[in-house]
């Protein structure tokens, strides 16, 4: 009995222990369960969490990137602005026979030769694309667009050419004094007659569209033409004697139906500048023209009738040599005593601001402006400078040059000595 009673006691504590650890057994599910149900909360805000900042961050990245992007763009574009080469590597270069008489001009993105016997056309690889011959005493060449002319000043032939050769010639009856083409071949002569001089307009196939005739005591002596781009429209500088004094007259004449509609002569303005002579006037695009003096720069706009836009004062000046393009007048001149430098180069806008003065030290010969850039040549120097005033390439070959002129790849430039055509790209240090 005794033992019986002792094996109750005995089940009635284990089982009152087995009660005991099922509901341990319960309270660590249940913490557990809670655990987990917290830990997958505390997941749910985690995740929440990097969900909304995500994105926020994607925003304020994105943004951050822009920025970086934006300045490194603006830090590039200020370096590519006053970056210096100073040295180059040669693409290619091509043996030219050695004619240091011929005039070299930059020619619908390669090079026209001009010589007294014939003129050629020449690609960057110093390959020629055609060769025209012809028998002239002084060939003057203009281009513009796909087309150049080449007239024999002070004699009677005039040759027109586009990419592919020759388009038309013709002879004329009085010696040419001056000659300018437009971009569609169109072109204009200065003709001297006996008692009069003729300003003639004709097609490219040489084909007669206007005759204007001046008398020296009516108009005035023609000092230089230039045409537009479309052909349609002439600024013409006269040379007026009146007693004792000289007198300009700067003449602007409209070929369109607008100048037909307007008088006779489809003149639609003109100004007249007393002591002072413009032996340069060019159309610097289609609308504006630059008429360079020997005492000041004036630019005029002519969508259909002229208007001037500035004068810009030389002081004591005298150019050199003048440049200009779309957006830009300039010219170089011999420095004052008080500079170090030999030249010194001005440039303008449109409007006559001054935009930059850049000190010159190289020998000079021959100054010209892309839409991008002066080119400065002589004798072995090349300068090449921005429009800011920064000097983008200096440089003294070991040979004379002709000229250099840009290629079509950026910052590559074809040299021309005289028995040699280099293509060269240009590097820094």
């Amino acid at each position: 009995m005794k033992f019986l009673t002792k094996n109750k006691k005995t089940a009635d504590k284990e089982i009152a222990a087995g009660r005991d650890d099922e509901k341990q057994e319960v309270q660590n599910q249940t913490e557990d369960d809670m655990d987990e149900e917290s830990l997958a909360n505390g997941r749910d805000n985690v995740i929440e969490v990097k969900r909304t900042m995500g994105k926020k961050g994607k925003m304020l990245l994105a943004i951050a990137a822009i920025v970086v992007v934006l300045g490194l763009v603006t830090a590039l574009l200020r370096y590519n602005a006053i970056k210096t080469y100073t040295q180059y590597d040669v693409v290619s270069a091509t043996e030219t026979s050695g004619d240091n008489i011929a005039d070299y001009t930059v020619f619908a993105g390669n090079v026209l030769k001009v010589t007294k016997d014939g003129a050629s056309y020449i690609d960057e690889k110093g390959v020629t694309k055609w060769d025209v011959s012809y028998a002239m005493k002084m060939p003057h060449a203009e281009v513009c667009g796909n087309y150049a002319i080449v007239a024999d000043m002070n004699g009677k032939d005039v040759y027109v050419f586009n990419v592919d050769g020759e388009v038309s010639r013709q002879t004329l009856a009085y010696d040419i004094s001056n000659v300018d083409i437009a971009e569609q071949g169109v072109y204009t002569l200065v003709l001297v007659g006996e008692d009069c001089n003729y300003i003639n307009g004709y097609d490219k196939d040489s084909n007669t569209i206007y005759e204007l005739k001046t008398t020296i005591d009516k108009s005035g002596y023609p000092m230089d033409i230039d045409i537009s781009n479309d052909g349609q429209k002439l600024v013409t500088s006269y040379m007026k004697i009146q007693g004792t004094k000289v007198q300009s007259v700067i003449a602007m004449y409209n070929f369109s139906s607008v100048g037909q509609n307007e008088n006779a002569d489809r003149m639609m303005g003109s100004y007249t500048v007393d002591d002072a002579l413009y032996p340069i006037v060019k159309f610097t695009d289609n609308d504006n023209i630059a008429c360079f003096g020997n005492k000041d720069i004036r630019t005029y706009t002519m969508t259909e009738k002229p208007e001037e836009r500035a004068v810009i004062d030389l002081g004591s000046r005298e150019m050199q040599g003048v440049f200009y393009n779309s957006s830009c007048v300039g010219y170089i001149a011999v420095s004052d005593s008080a500079s170090k430098a030999k030249y010194k180069i001005y440039i303008y806008d449109n409007k006559g601001a001054l935009k930059a003065e850049v000190d010159y030290d190289n020998a000079f010969d021959k100054i010209y402006a892309t839409e991008e850039e002066i080119i400065v040549t002589g004798d072995m120097d090349c300068s090449i400078i921005r429009f800011n005033g920064s000097m983008k390439f200096n440089y003294s070959f070991t040979k004379n040059l002709v000229n250099v002129v840009p290629d079509s790849n950026e910052e590559e430039y074809v040299v021309i000595f005289e028995n040699e055509t280099q293509t060269i790209a240009l590097k820094g240090m």
